[in-house]
């Protein structure tokens, strides 16, 4: 069964927040989008996988930084 299609226009800030977590974590928009939607109607696990990557995208960014200022 092929999965719904949903779209939607979202603020350009939004955007910019989505593309930021792409670039942390390696997913798509889709999926981003996918987990948000999944958070808001209470079928993601806040503390899950996508919370985690998420998380260990910043703190790879943040060592990124900290390496340049060494």
């Amino acid at each position: 069964m092929k999965k719904p299609l949903v779209a939607g226009r979202i603020p350009p800030t939004w955007h910019a927040q989505i593309q930021q977590i792409q670039q942390e974590t390696g997913k798509t928009q889709s999926e981003i989008v996918k987990d948000a939607i999944g958070l808001y109607l209470e079928k993601t696990d806040p503390n899950g996988v996508a919370s985690m990557a998420r998380r260990l995208g910043t703190l790879e960014n943040q060592v990124k930084k900290l390496v340049q200022l060494v």
